[in-house]
This record gives C-alpha cells, sequence and structure tokens, in this order.
C-alpha cells in the first residue's frame, strides 16, 4: 500500500500530526504529595443529583476500552505511553500475557519513550534448551544488498552494520519505502521481525504480492523503537509459497531511521511462559492487574508512581512457585547498560536520559538480542548489546516489589539509582498507594462540581448519566496529570499543560515542544479553575518564546493567546501577570494578523488565508482590547478594534465569494497558488461566533450547517476532521448567538455522549459505522476541554468569554459549583420552572437583584454592572 498522503492544505492537519507523531512547579497543583502548592480559591461544592462524592473509584474502568496511560502532576514520566499512529486501542497497546509496564520520559525537549520497560513470565523448573526457528530471509546490514530498491527521494545506507534511511529536503514526499522482493513459504516461515533502535519521526512496514493495487500493513506510521513481530498468515490471509515486496516506510523528512535486523522466520518456541488470562483496570492512582498460568500459579499486581521521579511495580503472587518454578522479570532496553550487583541496580542511560531498575540484590542478569531469543531462554550475549532485552530470576515469594528510577541528561546520574532503590521498598509501596488515592480524591474534590449529567435531547445509545459524570472527572484527572515540570537543561524555567501527555506529541515551540499553541491554551484557560499558578506560569511560559518578529516556534495555529491571558485574568483576578505578557501579546497577534495559515515543518503557502484562523483571531483582538483596557494601554484600545474591523473587512471578502459553487470558504489563496477551497464545515462555521457578522454572511454560515445538521446521527452529522474541539465550540457558541438555540442544546448533547462512547479524549472525533472513535492526537487536551465545556453549558454557565456568561438551554436544570472569578468563588443553579439562573458565592455581592438573574433561553447573560465583588 502506498503510504497515506497528506492532502495538500491544513484540510487534513490531523493526518499530518499523525505522521509525526522558578515557575516550575513550586506551585503545583495543591496538596500533591510531598509538595505545597496554592489552587484558585474554591467553597463548598454541591454534587450532582444521584452522583455520590466523586472519587478515585468513579473514575476507574476495567473491560477493553480503558486507558492504560498514567501519570501524575509536574512529572516527566508517563507510565503506558500511546501511540497515536497507531489505530489500535490502549488496551491492544499496552497489556498482553506478558503485563508489559513501558514508560515515557520528557528530557531536553525530546518526548523518549522506553517500551516493554518491564515486563513478567513464569519460568517453569529447570533449565531451557533454546533452539532457535528456522530463518527464511536474514538481513542484519552488514551491507546494503543489492536487492533493496528505494523509492525516489529515499536515502538508504548502511554504517557499522546499521542501516539508515532519510528523506531530504528535496525528496519529493514526506515518506518513501526501501523494497526487497522475497519468495517464502508463509505456512513455515510466518513471522515477520525488524530491530528498530532509534527512529526520528515515523516509520511503517508493508507486503504487497502484486494482487492489489494497496499494500498490506504490517506495522502502521509508528514512532516507536525496538523489537517488533508480525505474523504474516494473519495479516495478509496467504498461505503456501509466495513471492511479494517487503516495503520499510521512512515518515518525515529530516528524520534518519536507523534498523538493525529484518528476518523471516519460523514461529518462535518459548520457554517462559507469559500468562494464559489477565486482566486489568485502570484507575488515576494505580495500573492493576491480575494474571494465571497454564503452568500454575497466579499473580495480581499494580504499577504506581512513587513520586514524580519513580515507578513501582508490586507483584503479589499466588502457588506460582509449586515444584520450583519462579518469577523471571525482563524489559526491552536501548541505550548503554551498567549493573550494580550488590545494590541490585541495573541503569540504561541514552543521550538524553537514563532510567535504573531494582532487580533485585545479587541476581544475575542475562542479556539477549531479541525477543525470540528472551522468550527461548537463550542464547544469551554478553556484554549487553547497544539494545536488545535483559532478563532476572526472581524468586516467586509473597510480594515482590520493583522502582524504576529516571533522571534527564545533567542530572546526577546516581539520582536514578536513588529513585528505584527508594521506589521498590515493599512498606512504601502501599503507604505510596494510599497517597496517590487521597491526592486524587482530594482533587476531584475542589473542581467545579456541575449537578446535572443527563442528555434529554439525544439517544442515550447506551450512555448514562453517570457515564458522563465519571468521563467529567476523568476529564480533569488528565488535565491536572498533564501539567510537566519546567525544563531547566534547556533553559525553560516554567511549568507546561502539555497537548496531551501520554500521546507523546513534541512538535510546539522549542523550549517548550510538547505545548501546542492551541491546544495547551484552551487546557490552560480551565486548569485555572484548579491551580491558577500553574495555569498562569504555563501561559507565561509560552508568551516567553514569542521572538521580536512576534512569531511563536513550532507548529502555527489559530490564535487563542488573547482569549486565555483574558480568561486567566478573569478567573484569578491577577491582573499583574495580565500587564506583563501583554508585550509579548501584541508581538504576537500582529504577526499572526500577517499569516493567518497553518505553518509547521515544510508547509507555507505565504498567499493562503484560513477562515478558521481568520475568525479565530478577529475574537482575538476583541479580547485584546479589553486587555488593553483593563492595563492602562489606553492607545491600543482603539488600535484593536481597529485592526479587527479590517480583518473583518477582508474576512468577508476572502471568505464570501458572489460567484461560484461555493458561497463560503475555508481557504483563500490572495495570490491564486491554489484552488480556492470550501474547507471543512464546522472549521468554517466558527465565523457564527464572530460580533457583528452582516446577516447575509451569517445566513450562509447557518446554511452551511444546517445542511450537514442530523440531530439523530453520531456527533449530529459530522466527523474528521470536522469534530474538534475550537471549531465545535465556537460552533456552538455562534449557533447560541445566532437564535438556533434547540440545535445548539443538540448539538452540544451529541458530541458530550459521543465524546463518552469514543472512550478517549482525543484531538478529533470521527463517526464511522462501528460508533464514535476518537484520533488524531490522542489522547489530547482537545476531548477533555471539549467535554468539560459543554457539561458546563448544560449546567448555564459559559466560560468562554473571561466574564461569566449564564445561559438556560431546554430542559436544563442543573448548575455548578466551585467556579472561581477574580479569585472568588461563584456558585451557578437553574431554576427551570421559574426561568431563573440563582448565582452564590463571593464573586457576586448584592441582594436578590444581583442573584437572582430572569434569563430566557438561549440567552447568554451576564453578571448585572454593580453586583461583581471588586477586589
Amino acid at each position: 500500500m502506498i503510504a497515506p498522503e497528506p492532502t495538500p492544505g491544513r484540510g487534513d492537519i490531523h493526518s499530518r500530526r499523525a505522521l509525526l507523531g522558578g515557575v516550575a512547579g513550586a506551585a503545583a497543583l495543591a496538596a500533591l504529595p510531598g509538595h505545597a502548592g496554592r489552587a484558585a480559591a474554591a467553597g463548598p461544592a454541591t454534587l450532582a443529583r444521584g452522583i455520590t462524592k466523586p472519587t478515585t473509584d468513579l473514575l476507574a474502568v476495567t473491560g477493553p476500552g480503558q486507558p492504560r496511560w498514567l501519570s501524575v502532576p509536574m512529572s516527566r514520566i508517563v507510565a503506558n505511553p500511546y501511540d497515536f499512529n497507531q489505530t489500535t486501542s490502549e488496551v491492544v497497546q499496552n497489556s498482553g500475557p506478558e503485563l508489559p509496564l513501558s514508560a515515557g520520559y520528557y528530557a531536553h525537549d525530546e518526548a523518549n519513550r522506553v517500551p516493554s520497560m518491564l515486563m513478567l513470565f513464569r519460568r517453569p523448573p529447570g533449565e531451557p534448551h533454546p533452539e532457535p526457528p528456522p530463518v527464511a530471509f536474514d538481513d542484519d546490514f552488514d551491507e546494503l544488498a543489492p536487492e533493496w530498491e528505494a523509492e525516489p527521494g529515499v536515502s538508504a545506507q548502511v554504517v557499522d552494520s546499521r542501516l539508515t534511511m532519510v528523506l531530504p529536503d528535496d525528496a519529493p514526499n514526506a515518506w518513501g519505502a526501501l523494497s526487497h522482493t522475497l519468495t517464502v513459504d508463509v505456512d513455515a516461515f510466518p513471522v515477520v521481525t525488524i530491530e528498530v533502535p532509534s527512529v526520528a519521526g515515523a516509520w511503517a512496514l508493508k507486503v504487497n504480492d502484486g494482487s492489489a493495487p494497496v499494500d498490506t500493513v504490517l506495522q502502521g506510521d509508528t514512532s516507536g523503537a525496538g523489537s517488533f513481530s508480525y505474523d504474516l498468515t494473519k495479516a495478509t490471509g496467504w498461505s503456501g509459497v509466495q513471492t511479494f515486496s517487503l516495503r520499510l516506510f521512512v515518515v518525515q523528512k529530516n528524520a534518519p531511521l536507523v534498523v538493525d535486523r529484518i528476518t523471516v522466520q519460523g514461529q518462535p518456541t518459548s520457554w517462559l511462559e507469559p500468562a494464559e488470562r489477565f486482566s486489568t483496570t485502570w484507575r488515576p492512582e494505580a495500573l492493576e492487574f491480575s494474571a494465571s498460568y497454564a503452568g500454575g500459579g497466579a499473580v495480581r499486581g499494580r504499577d504506581q508512581f512513587h513520586d514524580a521521579g519513580s515507578l513501582t511495580r508490586v507483584l503479589t503472587v499466588d502457588g506460582l512457585g509449586v515444584g520450583g518454578a519462579s518469577l523471571q522479570l525482563a524489559g526491552r532496553y536501548v541505550g548503554q547498560v551498567s549493573h550494580e550487583p550488590d545494590r541490585g541496580v541495573l541503569t540504561v542511560s541514552t543521550d538524553t536520559f537514563s532510567y535504573s531498575i531494582c532487580v533485585g540484590a545479587r541476581r544475575t542478569v542475562e542479556f539477549f538480542a531479541s525477543e525470540t531469543d528472551l522468550r527461548a531462554g537463550g542464547p544469551t550475549v554478553s556484554p549487553a548489546p547497544p539494545s536488545g532485552y535483559w532478563s532476572v530470576r526472581a524468586p516467586a515469594r509473597d510480594t515482590t516489589v520493583v522502582g524504576v528510577g529516571f533522571v534527564y541528561r545533567g542530572e546526577d546520574p546516581g539520582v536514578s539509582v536513588a529513585r528505584a532503590l527508594a521506589a521498590s521498598e515493599p512498606a512504601v509501596a502501599g503507604r505510596d498507594l494510599r497517597r496517590w488515592r487521597d491526592y486524587w480524591n482530594s482533587v476531584l474534590a475542589r473542581v467545579p462540581h456541575p449537578r446535572d449529567f443527563a442528555l434529554p435531547a439525544v439517544a442515550a445509545d447506551g450512555v448514562t448519566a453517570e457515564d458522563v459524570a465519571s468521563t467529567y472527572y476523568r476529564a480533569w484527572h488528565f488535565l491536572a496529570a498533564n501539567l510537566l515540570p519546567a525544563g531547566p537543561e534547556v533553559g525553560f524555567s516554567y511549568p507546561q499543560v502539555a497537548t496531551g501527555k501520554p500521546s507523546m506529541w513534541n512538535f510546539g515551540a522549542p523550549g517548550s515542544r510538547p505545548s501546542a499553541s492551541w491546544d495547551s491554551l484552551l487546557g490552560i484557560q480551565y486548569l485555572a479553575y484548579l491551580d491558577a499558578d500553574a495555569a498562569w506560569g504555563a501561559f507565561q511560559g509560552l508568551m516567553s518564546l514569542v521572538d521580536e518578529s512576534g512569531k511563536l516556534g513550532g507548529e502555527s495555529l489559530p490564535s487563542r493567546k488573547a482569549q486565555t491571558a483574558w480568561i486567566l485574568s478573569s478567573v484569578t483576578g491577577d491582573q499583574g501577570r495580565l500587564a506583563a505578557i501583554y508585550a509579548d501579546l501584541r508581538r504576537y497577534l500582529l504577526w499572526a494578523e500577517a499569516n493567518p495559515r497553518w505553518i509547521f515543518g515544510d508547509h507555507d503557502i505565504p498567499d493562503e488565508r484560513d477562515a478558521e484562523f481568520v475568525a479565530s483571531l478577529i475574537i482575538d483582538f476583541g479580547y485584546a482590547e479589553r486587555i488593553a483596557a483593563a492595563v492602562g494601554a489606553d492607545a491600543d484600545i482603539a488600535f484593536w478594534r481597529r485592526h479587527a474591523a479590517d480583518l473583518t473587512r477582508d474576512y468577508l471578502t476572502w471568505f464570501f465569494p458572489t460567484t461560484g459553487t461555493n458561497r463560503t470558504l475555508q481557504y483563500h489563496y490572495l495570490d491564486g497558488s491554489h484552488a480556492d477551497s470550501a474547507g471543512n464545515t464546522l472549521w468554517v462555521c466558527t465565523g457564527l461566533h464572530l460580533r457583528n457578522l452582516p446577516e447575509g454572511e451569517s445566513r450562509l454560515l447557518r446554511d452551511r450547517f444546517l445542511a450537514g445538521f442530523d440531530p439523530t446521527a453520531t456527533l449530529a452529522g459530522w466527523g474528521f476532521p470536522d469534530v474538534k474541539a475550537p471549531d465545535v465550540t465556537f460552533t456552538a457558541y455562534g449557533l447560541l448567538e445566532s437564535g438556533l438555540t434547540e440545535q445548539a442544546d443538540v448539538f452540544v448533547q451529541a458530541n458530550v455522549r459521543d465524546i463518552v462512547r469514543a472512550g478517549m479524549f482525543a484531538e478529533v472525533y470521527d463517526d464511522p459505522p462501528g460508533g464514535p472513535v476518537g484520533t488524531g492526537v490522542r489522547p489530547s487536551m482537545f476531548g477533555a476541554v471539549n467535554l468539560i465545556d459543554f457539561v458546563w453549558l448544560r449546567n448555564g454557565y459559559r466560560a468562554d468569554d473571561g466574564e461569566p456568561l449564564f445561559v438556560r438551554l431546554p430542559s436544563a436544570d442543573g448548575g455548578v459549583s466551585g467556579l472561581t472569578h477574580a479569585g472568588d468563588t461563584l456558585n451557578v443553579d437553574l431554576d427551570e420552572m421559574a426561568g431563573l439562573v440563582l448565582l452564590s458565592g463571593r464573586a457576586v455581592r448584592g441582594g436578590q437583584d444581583c442573584r437572582r438573574l430572569a434569563v430566557p433561553i438561549g440567552v447568554s447573560t451576564a453578571i448585572p454592572e454593580g453586583c461583581r465583588r471588586e477586589g
């Protein structure tokens, strides 16, 4: 199959993303175990009707749709990061009969992965007698065999017995293949293996026997490194002798792929026993698992954090040691290995970080070149190769605790060892579990609490109010856990709200690559309600990277920066930090005005104008005007008003042609470098949220929305790439402001329902026949904040303006408690029968006229003049 081609223009930004894959923590989330912090003010919470006090028990998930990642605030570590280039689930990627624990680690502006860092097997009595599987094809790249054929633009060479593939700048595509034709009896030799020690971008492996116009995928685009095995017969349905092309793809320009070896071989035998049956449960405080073995015995355990720098695996054994069997701990590694037998610590060092695993004092560590050799029990290799597998025999005693500690390059290397040893103390492991459970329960107690999670305007499709509630609180867990600490090793002294910490997305501005200047900003807006200091710090950090020209590095995305600044100031009441970022914000907005388009890597079309970018910037100019007034930049008040008016005129000219078949456009090219394009409906319909949009153009946008709107369909009629948080939310606000209240309500409820059904917080949602799925970058901040925003909207609160706005949707009778405005508590309650919005909390002063607001259905209403508490 030809590697998927990115669609020209930004209409397929998400498949492009899929191909890529001081302040710091002093104010981390309040009560973070081992730390002190300050959260934004919050008052007594009123919990949802029918929903008990939110605890980690409400959030726990079992079954095939569960998350498998885990992290904690201000940690660089992610347990079981997800590879969003794959279509498989988190459970498929990060669980299995070997009970694997993988890790991600952010260091030196890189998102590093350690797949299958820990695995567990039952070791039978006696000693192994390994027999290597028969091999039909084996290339260890002593040289580049002439049978390998490179596609145009692919540079392939062998250095030090390793194949390196790379796409230079002048390559015709952002992918390219190296192919080798083989003739193999796939019944006798069904297994393809590949060893990938490093990959800077992504890679894929496919086969083609010439009978189909597209390749069969063995491995879709992935950024993973290590050893991989694939079953040809299962992937293709082939049998007998087959002649086919084996096609290895490198994806992304100037991103080398390094390969050690490729084989086609028979099924390997496994002397070590993986579990016969296993199950897993996700909880915010731990990843629980249990397993039983065909040879006898069972294990139950959990993976958890010890602290922000270390992980712990706890194993409890039942009957596994009968007859002389034992545990076999193992793990995959890439890097330089050292072993301290007396302390029982194995350390793996790479260019950017190191990690240490406490494998037990005075135990023999063996090394293997491949997982096949590991499972067979040999042959072993010595000394440890630069990539491979380690293995340690451990007694099958009642409880075994394994600690893993991390450090980034530049820290004292001994710290990772100390962290691993501390995380391996059995007595500490139980206390850690209780600490993290108490910590997450305290976070859940402090977040704003909606009262109504029902979705009466749409078909349930299996989603209950409790499902919505548990997903809502999981969104807050995601938001809190997504915090990254400062990066002193790259000179960045601010925390970060990552685009999607467990996704390992890492294409932002140098210094804060995990932060996208769109996704992360929306996360910052909502984090302000939970941890004001961390939210402000993350925003200040992003703005500190705006250069003198006004550009912010990394992926150029629609502006939500002025909105974020205004929301932070409104929620926290902090005018000082608002004033401190104004100069950077001003430069950025003027740069964005000159460049209202998607810019990423080598994608930059100077004459492109994108309606999504332009609409978002016009809205941001409105916030900039309010900020200028607040910080005393009086001359800029008219300045921003004029820029908004000028850009609005351009918007009307560029995206509403008077001729042609498309009456509304997303893409317009000033110099005609490309054909204008209608683009994606919801991205275009963000324009409904523009103030002072003329009725004619507003009607065209309403008509375009209504033409695709289906109240009975998944996601109300849309899918990839339309359904994305910033576009969905702006469209919903625009529908309300256009008087389409019932449509807005159904649109909101359908999106809430289908985010819950998808079971993952994702950048984008799609609507295949089997039901909604997350796609694009995932897990992603977008899905989490979209759900929070729309649940609040159903409960009467609009967060997008910064200044509190209240709205009653049809049949809504809920409310939200524990909100914050100007650092004070704000509670909202809806009285459906009386048509009232009832306000309480220190943020509102005055009597009944201030606290009992008559609000018509669908009309957004602010706190009355003179009713806000000042100072």
